[in-house]
């Protein structure tokens, strides 16, 4: 336990250090939504997911939006909070961004075709789906959505080498189709997904 709050620490000094501390509310209230989830294969705790792709979009986009969509982008998919949430957070403590597109951005992030809202689909047939839904989402949603890749390929080629293959594959016939985002995040998601 001593160690996972050593690793906090250093990875929220380091976080707070690259997003600047305007976003350090933000942070913390991705750390309450997320609660006690773990990232799938590395365990760590799963708010630094969001937290590095945000600072991965930073990088490229330096706008107020496209941190706060990186930092809340998986909060609708994967916590029982809704747009509703994020909208009156953003509205309420950052008061130069616009949450209506922070908002928007989120729900273009949020897998529409999960097994559990598509019990009749095979996963094919949703990764079809889910394909062509992100070729059509607007092209600062791609953008964030090439960090989201970047850094989930990353992890996965780390921790889950076996099933790495087929996941970067997947990913590759995702941005074959999503390409009209920023055009270096676009860039620098393809070099993680050939990587293999």
């Amino acid at each position: 336990m001593i160690l996972f709050f050593v690793f906090q620490s250093l990875y929220l000094y380091t976080m707070e250090n690259l997003l600047h501390d305007r976003f350090q509310l933000a942070i913390n209230q991705i750390q309450l939504w997320h609660g006690e989830q773990q990232r799938k294969y590395s365990f760590e705790p799963y708010w630094t997911h969001p937290v590095t792709v945000a600072s991965i979009v930073a990088d490229y986009l330096a706008s107020d939006e496209a941190i706060l969509a990186a930092l809340f982008h998986d909060v609708v998919e994967d916590t029982p909070f809704g747009p509703h949430d994020i909208f009156s957070f953003v509205r309420e403590h950052y008061v130069h961004a616009d949450p209506t597109l922070v908002t928007d951005t989120v729900m273009d992030l949020t897998n529409r075709y999960e097994k559990d809202l598509c019990p009749g689909l095979n996963q094919a047939e949703r990764h079809r789906l889910e394909t062509l839904r992100l070729s059509r989402i607007s092209p600062f949603a791609q953008s964030i959505k090439y960090g989201d890749i970047t850094h989930n390929c990353t992890s996965i080629r780390e921790f889950a080498p076996t099933y790495a293959r087929q996941y970067l594959a997947q990913k590759r016939e995702i941005l074959h189709v999503m390409n009209k985002g920023h055009h270096l995040l676009l860039e620098k998601a393809l070099a993680v997904v050939h990587s293999i």
